[in-house]
């Protein structure tokens, strides 16, 4: 007959291995390990090659871009100019001199900080469109871009005239290019393996156009986030084995 210890222990090892499991489950959420891709602070990021075009310098607060992200670069517009890059809540308003953001429309703004493009000759730099490649510091295994309002098609993502500059990554979710919306819409796509990506925001038809603002997000590989759950599963039945040898 077993002794109360041994049933103890066993008790406790069962114990062990449904918090390890769940500990496992916890882990393995993706909602849990995203990290957020946006500073949380107004103003405006540096591009690597805000010298290039005119206006130069910045036109807003230098806001501190997450260690991910290694530069951002504005290409050209069709129109051949170059846009400016923010970070904004879009509730807010803020002057900026030649770059005039306003506040979004009551009911179609959706909380937190976005990636707010500009281009500076048109509307004050109310008209959201731009061109931007972004280069990371390391190979992120997911990325997600979320687009807000995008009401035109074909003309927002990774699109395929970059000649091979578009992105290195392959499109898990959603579609590319990202189709058209209804009003104050939110579409969402997700990268795999990034290293680099080039994204084409709105639709500039002279003067006026298809605005998109948008939101990045990194979430770890699953393989490591099960490594840490088997972890601690692997420790938790080494130590059932070594209860049961302590009752021989």
């Amino acid at each position: 007959m077993k002794s109360i210890s041994t049933l103890l222990g066993n008790c406790a090892t069962v114990a062990s291995l449904i918090a390890a499991s769940t500990v496992t489950v916890g882990l393995v959420a993706p909602s849990a390990s995203a990290s957020s891709l946006v500073p949380l602070q107004e103003g405006e990021v540096k591009l690597v090659n805000i010298g290039d075009f005119t206006p130069s310098g910045l036109v807003g607060p230098e806001v501190t871009l997450p260690e991910l992200i290694a530069s951002v670069e504005s290409l050209a517009n069709p129109d051949g100019t170059f846009s400016r890059l923010f970070v904004d809540d879009l509730s807010t308003a803020n002057d900026y001199g030649i770059v005039q953001l306003q506040a979004g429309d009551v009911g179609t703004v959706p909380p937190g900080f976005w990636y707010r493009p500009s281009e500076v000759e048109e509307e004050n730099g109310q008209l959201e469109v731009g061109t931007f490649k972004f280069k990371f510091t390391e190979i992120i295994p997911q990325l997600t871009v979320r687009y807000f309002d995008t009401e035109s098609s074909d003309t927002t993502g990774v699109l395929p005239f970059f000649a091979d500059a578009d992105t290195d990554g392959t499109l898990l979710f959603g579609e590319n290019p990202v189709p058209a919306g209804e009003d104050g819409n939110i579409y969402t796509q997700t990268w795999q393996d990034v290293s680099f990506i080039t994204l084409k925001l709105g639709k500039d038809t002279g003067g006026t156009g298809d605005g998109v603002d948008f939101q990045l997000e990194s979430v770890p590989e699953p393989g490591t986030v099960l490594g840490l759950g088997a972890l601690a599963m692997a420790g938790t039945l080494g130590l059932r084995k070594r209860n049961k040898k302590s009752d021989v």
